[in-house]
Order: structure tokens, then C-alpha cells, then sequence
């Protein structure tokens, strides 16, 4: 591998900084960005919304007119009701996560069973396991998980985004070094 076919590192690490740093703010504040998922969730349905509609009064006849307009005015009015009651976005919002995690628990753990002959199928029991607890814990607690939940399991998945980019940059420059050495050998 020569040394152009190298990608630069130092745009790769300081955004997996970046990350690992929103990702600790977010667990730390985990309301504020539940807060936050919401807002940017509503506005892009707004956007979205706006652009079904602009697409819809551009259509010819109204058989293909009607039903983009209707779905770009749901659209929008959807991404305005999140903009508007971001709370109650917030609460729906979990209320889904919740779902999800129980549903997926669920079905690891069936799928556990069909891997039984194979070495690590007790790893995607266990995980099924944690996933439907944590599906339980949110759904127990909810309206008021959405205060943690939402926020939290984002700044989870932005720390282990940017621990993952710190990582890989570190591997490049290792690789990097190694051709280096080799070249000159």
C-alpha cells in the first residue's frame, strides 16, 4: 500500500473526538438531547413535508397532484406538532424505542435457539435478554423515560461511533507506518 493510497487521519480523529465528546455531553445531558433528536426530527419532516408539497402542485392532473399534496401537508403538520409539543414528541418517540427493544429482545432470543449448535449462540441470548429488559425498564417508566432514554442510548451511539473512528485512524497510521518501513527496507 503506498503512502497516497492512505487516507489523512487527522480529519478521522478529530471527528471521532468530536463524537466521543457530544456522545458524553449527551449521557451526561440526556434530556437536552432527547430534546434535541426531536427538534431535528421535526424539522426534517417539515422539510420533507414542503418538499412533497412543492413536488405535488408541480404535478400534471390531479390524480397525481391530490395524493403528494395530502401527504406533504400530513407531513408538514407532523413535523410542526413535534416543533410544537417536542415533549410529546419526545414521549412518542420513546414509547417507539421501547417497542423496538422488546420486540428485538424478543425475537434474539427466540433466534438464540435456532443457533444452539453453534459456540457463541448463548451470546445472543444474553443480548436478547438485556435488550427486552431494557425494552421493560423503558416502557415501565415511560412518559417519564423520555426525559433519559432517548438522549442517553444517542450519546451511547455517538461515544462508541467515535471511540470506533479514534481506533481506526490509529490503525491507519500503524498500516501507514508499517508501508513506510517497508518501502525503505
Amino acid at each position: 500500500m503506498t503512502d497516497r493510497n492512505m487516507p489523512a487521519t487527522a480529519p478521522v480523529t478529530l471527528m471521532g473526538i468530536m463524537l466521543i465528546l457530544f456522545g458524553v455531553i449527551s449521557i451526561a445531558t440526556p434530556a437536552v438531547a432527547g430534546q434535541a433528536v426531536v427538534m431535528t426530527i421535526g424539522a426534517v419532516l417539515l422539510v420533507a413535508g414542503g418538499v412533497q408539497i412543492v413536488s405535488g402542485l408541480r404535478s400534471e392532473g390531479w390524480s397525481s397532484k391530490l395524493p403528494t399534496l395530502l401527504l406533504g401537508v400530513i407531513t408538514s403538520a407532523g413535523g410542526l406538532g413535534v416543533l410544537g409539543h417536542s415533549l410529546l414528541g419526545l414521549s412518542f418517540l420513546t414509547l417507539l424505542l421501547a417497542i423496538f427493544f422488546v420486540v428485538e429482545g424478543i425475537w434474539k432470543i427466540i433466534a438464540s435457539f435456532s443457533y444452539r449448535s453453534a459456540s457463541g449462540w448463548f451470546a445472543i441470548f444474553v443480548s436478547g435478554v438485556l435488550t427486552l429488559v431494557l425494552g421493560g425498564l423503558i416502557w415501565c417508566q415511560w412518559p417519564v423515560s423520555g426525559m433519559w432514554a432517548v438522549g442517553i442510548l444517542v450519546g451511547i451511539d455517538l461515544l462508541i461511533t467515535g471511540i470506533s473512528m479514534v481506533v481506526l485512524a490509529i490503525t491507519i497510521r500503524r498500516l501507514k507506518s508499517l508501508a513506510e518501513d517497508s518501502a525503505v527496507a
